[in-house]
């Protein structure tokens, strides 16, 4: 059986966050029909269900860059890919030698939070505002504030100096790094998570979980490249970056072309 995989920011969604009427008819379709199909997203659950409301998804889908598994449906974490308590640690150390303000995404009385120092609202105003009425959204006033609770992603938007962080945020160090232009505009994010963490690990966790025996991806850009190499097929959709592209097996339609939907109704299970 194939398990089918798709990033969403500039893969599965068109220039303007939507799904076409044609990819969720047909997707909607395959999926009645037994093909399996799931996303994973550098999104938050929170951010990304939203989005992909219409789409009767049941296979689990992979959030925050790979770091979680989760029912498509309510979100219940179903894998974790976490840090180490020293990982932490390290982490702090480096943002408050360095006077770095990041998001900080944490579980704190069992409630997901994104944490930011508002004195420092400027360095993330594009991620706020982009979220207004999220409840997850915390600001803070200090750094012993900021790093609350079960830490398990941090996010610097526009990183002044990225070599201090490349010395840290090591797999040598337990870390995970994604560095990329953000999808709607040209503002640089900087990912951290677990080694554990990637979208390449987790689509094989994924695949071992529902049994299948063969994998299909599609991406766009840098942190889909893992990914796209660890699939027996990888696509990259046709505005993807030339590193996927080159990394890929396929090149499909555009993100705006359907180019996921069209590629799963032409090759089916």
């Amino acid at each position: 059986m194939t398990l089918y995989i798709t990033d969403l920011d500039g893969t599965l969604l068109r220039s303007d966050t939507s799904i076409s009427e044609y990819s969720v008819n047909t997707l909607n379709s395959l999926i009645e029909s037994g093909v399996m199909f799931t996303y994973a997203t550098a999104r938050s659950f929170a951010s990304a269900s939203p989005l992909v409301s219409r789409l009767r998804l049941s296979c689990p889908a992979i959030v925050f860059n790979g770091v979680f598994i989760v029912d498509p449906r309510t979100g219940k974490r179903l894998v974790e890919n976490t840090y180490s308590s020293e990982c932490q640690q390290m982490a702090r150390e480096l943002f408050i030698t360095e006077n770095i303000a990041p998001l900080v995404y944490s579980y704190i009385n069992g409630e997901e939070k994104v944490s930011y120092l508002e004195n420092r609202l400027d360095e993330v105003k594009s991620y706020v505002n982009s979220r207004r009425g999220d409840k997850r959204l915390r600001p803070v006033s200090d750094y012993k504030a900021l790093f609350e609770g079960d830490i398990f992603y941090f996010t610097v938007i526009d990183p002044r100096d990225i070599p201090p962080l490349d010395k840290i945020f090591t797999a040598e160090n337990g870390f995970s790094r994604n560095v990329q232009k953000d999808t709607y505009d040209d503002m640089i994010w900087y990912e951290i998570y677990d080694k554990s963490a990637s979208k390449a690990n987790a689509v094989r966790q994924l695949a071992e979980m529902v049994k299948a025996d063969e994998l299909v991806c599609f991406g766009d850009n840098n942190n889909d490249i893992s990914m796209i190499r660890s699939a027996n097929v990888g696509a990259a959709v046709a505005n993807a970056v030339d590193a996927l592209k080159s990394a890929a097996d396929i090149i499909i339609e555009s993100n705006d072309k359907d180019g996921v939907a069209r590629y799963i109704e032409k090759r089916g299970r």
